[in-house]
C-alpha cells in the first residue's frame, strides 16, 4: 500500500511538473508559440520588458561604455512602440480611410479620424541569434505587432530570412495540417497562401534571390557554390475581430483578406 501511494504520488508530481513547465513555456514572456496564440495574447506584456530595455541602452552615453557593453549594445536587438490610427485616404486608396502610425513621416502632421492603438516593431535583430516566435521548429527574429486601444490583439507579422530550404515548407505542412485552407486568387494575392482558424486568418508567402558567398582570405572557392539561394518568408496573423473592424471602419485591407464569415 505505501508503495502504490509513494509511486501514485510520483506520478502526480510528474504531471503538475510537466503542467507547470508547459504552462511557462506557452506564457514565455521572450518568445511567442505561434501555435498556441489565441486572441486573449497581451501584446504589451509580451513586449514591456523589450521596450524597457531598448529605451535604456538607447539612454546610455556611449562614451562611457567599455568594449564589451558596446559589443552587448550592438548585438542586442531593439524595438519601437507607435501610436497607430485611422487616416482619410483623400482618394489615393479604394477605400476611404487607411491604418498607419502617427509617427510617420507622410501622417505625422495629418490629423487622424481615429485613434486606434500601438504596434510594435522590431527595428534590428540578429538574424542567427534572436528568436521572438516559433512555429513548427522554425524560429522568427522579427516580429511585429499591434493592439487596439482596449488591448486586445489586433494582427502580427513575422518574418525571417532563411537558407533552410525546408522552413517554408515546414510552416506551409504546419498551416495546411491544422487549419483550413482559404482560396486566394492569383490576381488578389500572387504567391500567398491563406489559411482560417475561428479566430485568425493566417497567410504564408516568401520572395526568393541569391546572395553571394563571402570567402575567407585564402578559402578554396572550387570546392564552394558561388551563390547561396534565400528566402524572405513572411507569416502574417490577422485577428477576425480585428478584420471586423477595419471593414466597419471602411479602412483599407490587402486583397486577399476575405470577408469575415
Amino acid at each position: 500500500m505505501k508503495l502504490f501511494s509513494s509511486t501514485h504520488t510520483s506520478i502526480l508530481s510528474l504531471l503538475l511538473l510537466s503542467t507547470l513547465l508547459y504552462s511557462c513555456q506557452s506564457q514565455d514572456p521572450a518568445v511567442v508559440f505561434l501555435d498556441k496564440l489565441d486572441p486573449s495574447f497581451d501584446v504589451s506584456t509580451f513586449y514591456a520588458p523589450k521596450i524597457k530595455k531598448t529605451e535604456s541602452m538607447l539612454a546610455s552615453d556611449v562614451k562611457e561604455m567599455d568594449k564589451k557593453a558596446l559589443k552587448e549594445a550592438f548585438e542586442t536587438a531593439m524595438f519601437k512602440k507607435d501610436t497607430i490610427a485611422i487616416f482619410d485616404s483623400e482618394g489615393s486608396l479604394p477605400t476611404p480611410f487607411y491604418l498607419e502610425s502617427t509617427s510617420g513621416w507622410e501622417t505625422k502632421k495629418l490629423k487622424p479620424k481615429k485613434y486606434y492603438g500601438y504596434r510594435y516593431t522590431t527595428v534590428s535583430y540578429n538574424e542567427d541569434k534572436d528568436t521572438l516566435a516559433m512555429l513548427n521548429g522554425v524560429a522568427f527574429p522579427a516580429l511585429a505587432m499591434a493592439e487596439n486601444k482596449d488591448g486586445k490583439f489586433a494582427y502580427l507579422y513575422a518574418s525571417k530570412t532563411s537558407k533552410n530550404k525546408t522552413d517554408y515548407q515546414n510552416l506551409q505542412d504546419f498551416l495546411q495540417k491544422t487549419y483550413t485552407a482559404l482560396n486566394i486568387s492569383e490576381e488578389a494575392g500572387s504567391g500567398i497562401r491563406g489559411w482560417e482558424s475561428p479566430d485568425f486568418y493566417y497567410f504564408l508567402s516568401k520572395k526568393d534571390r541569391t546572395e553571394e558567398e563571402i570567402f575567407s582570405f585564402g578559402e578554396p572557392e572550387e570546392d564552394k557554390p558561388t551563390t547561396t539561394a534565400i528566402s524572405e518568408i513572411l507569416l502574417e496573423i490577422f485577428s477576425k475581430e480585428y478584420i471586423q473592424d477595419m471593414r466597419k471602419e471602411q479602412v483599407y485591407l490587402r486583397g486577399y483578406i476575405p470577408l469575415v464569415k
